[in-house]
């Protein structure tokens, strides 16, 4: 492991350690909606339509993972498998996810993987668009994202990750 990764991997651990505190919990973030700037029925349908099944990767008793599985079955069609592993780098490695966008749990969704905890407005912008990127990704676990608890304060800057390692800006809601 490289001193890269080591430090990727004890900023995520520092980061669900934070989130358990700060509220890291399954329940209030079903019905959600959150603003894309007018185009929020779209994404959704998008969304609803692109997601049938999908992987979760997360590390055991993660609930914040567990409670952005649950918003996305509640709010798509989708129907997700759950893969606990104990070494959530080795799965950050192989998706090829860069150090600084890591997050607490990864989703395969087929041609793309989503890191964190991603509305499905973004997803729906991901299927739209089909742009050519490994994925898309959302670091850490802000305060009212799907799946954590708390209030949204802050914008969410989500990036789309390509293959080579780079990523850039992809929407922020």
């Amino acid at each position: 492991m490289t001193n890269l990764d080591r430090r990727a991997f004890l900023g995520t651990l520092t980061t669900a350690g934070l989130g358990a505190i700060a509220g890291c919990t399954s329940s209030n973030q079903t019905n959600q909606n959150y603003e894309t700037g007018g185009n929020e029925k779209q994404l959704r349908q998008a969304a609803t339509t692109y997601l049938t099944k999908a992987t979760l990767y997360k590390a055991p008793n993660c609930m914040c993972c567990d409670g952005h599985k649950e918003y996305l079955e509640s709010t798509t069609d989708v129907d997700i498998t759950v893969k606990e592993v104990d070494n959530l780098m080795n799965v950050k490695s192989r998706f090829n996810v860069p150090g600084n966008l890591v997050s607490c749990h990864t989703l395969d969704i087929g041609k793309y993987i989503v890191g964190g905890h991603i509305p499905r407005e973004v997803i729906g912008k991901l299927a739209l668009e089909k742009p050519d990127v490994l994925g898309i990704a959302l670091p850490k676990m802000p305060a009212g994202s799907p799946g954590m608890g708390g209030e949204k304060t802050e914008e969410f800057v989500i990036s789309a990750m390509k293959k080579d390692g780079s990523y850039r800006k992809f929407m922020t809601i």
